[in-house]
């Protein structure tokens, strides 16, 4: 699936859609020239190469996870071992080991906030997915208010200023 972008509002809309989501415009005519420009095996090949990166961008990220990981193991054992059960230096091992542990686990949180972004970016620009609406404090409150009453016109009552000029003539 190709996206384009409305020429009237700008939204970005699928080459499916016939009609712009944002303001109506009709996109059969842009879709069919769109599709004369690029030809769809190239998009399709372009669609496949990027799922293969992104898939090897995973492995290669979580590859590393489990490295760092191991390392921090590595780190934590030897801290027990050494500090800790040799009873050379208990406090010092046991704030460090809690230092790594609590640092690692606040890597795992920023590495799952990061990864639940991308989720919802992806999710927002799918067009077969509708946006959910989050209220924030202030905005609910914006919803139970009366719809204004009719707001005036721009040309309204600007005739008035306009100067006239007296088109009869005395005889």
């Amino acid at each position: 699936m190709r996206n384009m972008f409305c020429p009237n509002c700008s939204a970005k809309n699928s080459t499916d859609q016939r009609f712009c989501r944002s303001c109506g415009m009709n996109l059969e005519q842009i879709s069919a020239a769109l599709s004369e420009h690029i030809p769809r095996n190239a998009v399709l090949d372009l669609d496949r190469r990027e799922k293969r990166l992104e898939r090897f961008g995973q492995i290669a990220f979580g590859g590393f996870l489990v490295m760092v990981g191991l390392a921090i193991l590595g780190i934590l054992y030897t801290i027990v071992k050494y500090m800790i059960l040799s009873g050379d230096n208990p406090w010092a091992g046991s704030l460090m080991a809690a230092f790594i542990v609590f640092a690692g686990l606040t890597l795992i949180y920023v590495v799952f906030k990061e990864d639940l972004k991308d989720k919802r970016k992806k999710l927002a620009h799918r067009p077969d997915i509708e946006p959910t609406i989050e209220l924030n404090s202030g905005s609910d409150l914006l919803l139970n208010q009366p719809p204004a009453g009719q707001v005036a016109s721009v040309i309204e009552d600007t005739t008035e200023l306009l100067p006239i000029e007296n088109k009869t003539h005395k005889l």
